[in-house]
């Protein structure tokens, strides 16, 4: 078949454009987080201390670190709930954008506004009440555990507006707006790394809270967040606009935006239910392994955002291509998102095999969470062209609506290998570096089963 001269057009051009701002978001995102680790490791200054008080900060400064690090788990379970009300409205809104359906645009945006709002009051209330029982759930050690558990206590007035702000991101990128969605969030991330830095240590004339800190900076910046994001919808931006009536329920377009999105929230929810199995076996071993483990996975987060901010791209594009009825061009996005991804998070895997103790130092200057992080990340060096394939693939077959298969691959990949593999290693007792062999073996088989199921085609009949 012939393609008309528009489906034989550059795209690399477009992507690179798409993914530069979703880059520079998640670039100082994966600041955010890895000052939240320094910090939390660091919240005893341990220059000038030695014997038993240097030996009692190391102590404190673990409990806190592997605190902050299971805390991600819990954001990344709001994140699931976005992502069943955001997946549905980027995919119909990118569609409708290129089917030029924009009434149809707006109405989605006003139902998933509606539907995080609801959602988001909800984690609030249901996280507020259950701050110990998670942290009981976490097998943080007491010390971590109390951290934990006054960390969500504070988090979860932020809640709401968290879910408000991405939910607003994915509408907005759904038409093509990625510029708008960074902007914002580099903006809450400043805030965020802000508050929070000065909060703990008392800077800039701020109180000194302590652990505390960290906190309350992040819950400050969801709110900055989820207020400025509502807001740009209501003037309107990228195509669409949030208009007030559009916001009564209208139980065919949710119905229609959960028949896609809850397959993706399903998936999510399984990742993360693989991953906190994980995390329980980690913390089981301890603060120190726990400490490793959070640093460990935030130095890989500047491989992995390369590859998401190449993969929302693809989503946009592999949507906007299917609504003007050009499938050849959506199948070409994605090979070329593919190629960018992979070469650039493969660059960085070897930045990890061979500095893999420089970066670890750069967080801790514990001994014992050096060694373990650098074992890590040597281990995950190795796989990051395959981690990009499952990130693009999975990313391209969401944008095309088809996320009932994704779902069912992270299933069998997740549930059968990572936690099949980490349970058996917990029960022999295996330490983390070994466990994370594990972990990096499971993403390459994930990366190769997206792909192959990329290859079938089939995603391009979806109807959404």
């Amino acid at each position: 078949m012939t393609l008309p001269a528009a489906d034989k057009s550059p795209l690399l051009k477009p992507l690179v454009m798409l993914a530069i701002p979703v880059l520079a978001e998640h670039a100082l995102h994966i600041l955010v987080g890895m000052t939240d680790a320094y910090v939390a490791n660091n919240l005893i200054r341990t220059g000038g201390l030695s014997g038993a008080a240097l030996e009692n900060a190391h102590k404190v400064n673990s409990a806190a670190g592997a605190a902050v690090g299971s805390i991600i788990y819990i954001t990344w379970l709001v994140g699931l709930i976005v992502s069943s009300i955001g997946s549905g409205a980027t995919a119909i809104i990118s569609r409708a954008i290129g089917a030029k359906h924009r009434r149809l645009a707006n109405r989605v945006c006003g139902q998933s506004i509606l539907a995080a709002g609801v959602a988001g009051i909800a984690l609030w209330a249901v996280s507020g009440l259950l701050a110990e029982p998670l942290a009981t759930l976490t097998r943080l050690p007491p010390d971590a555990a109390a951290y934990f558990a006054s960390y969500i206590r504070i988090l979860c007035f932020g809640f709401p507006f968290a879910v408000l702000m991405f939910t607003a991101n994915s509408c907005l990128r759904g038409a093509g707006d990625t510029v708008t969605p960074a902007v914002a969030m580099i903006t809450v991330d400043v805030v965020n790394v802000a508050l929070s830095t000065s909060l703990t240590w008392g800077l800039f004339g701020m109180p000194e809270l302590g652990f505390k800190g960290i906190a309350i900076g992040t819950t400050c910046a969801y709110v900055a967040g989820g207020v400025l994001q509502t807001a740009v919808l209501l003037i309107g931006r990228g195509g669409i606009r949030l208009f007030v009536h559009r916001l009564r329920p209208d139980w065919h377009t949710i119905r229609r935006i959960l028949r896609i999105g809850l397959p993706s929230g399903s998936e999510g929810l399984l990742m993360w239910i693989g991953n906190f199995i994980v995390l329980q076996t980690v913390n089981s071993l301890g603060a120190i392994s726990a400490t490793a483990h959070t640093l460990a996975i935030r130095i890989e987060s500047l491989s992995y955002m390369s590859g998401f901010a190449v993969a929302t791209a693809v989503a946009t594009t592999v949507g906007h291509n299917l609504g003007a009825q050009r499938p050849d061009r959506a199948r070409r996005a994605a090979y070329i998102g593919y190629g960018i991804g992979a070469a650039m998070m493969a660059g960085l895997g070897v930045l990890f095999v061979c500095f893999s103790t420089w970066w670890a130092r750069l967080f801790s200057d514990d001994p014992a969470v050096i060694e373990q992080t650098a074992r890590c990340l040597f281990r995950t060096g190795f796989i990051q062209a395959g981690f990009a394939s499952a990130i693009i693939f999975g990313s391209a077959l969401r944008g095309a609506g088809d996320t009932r298969s994704v779902m069912f691959l992270n299933l069998v990949s997740i549930l059968i290998l990572r936690c099949g593999g980490v349970y058996v290693l917990g029960y022999f007792g295996a330490d983390l570096p070994t466990i994370w062999i594990i972990l990096c073996a499971e993403l390459v088989v994930r990366g190769g089963l997206m792909y192959l199921r990329f290859t079938t085609g089939k995603w391009m009949h979806v109807k959404v």
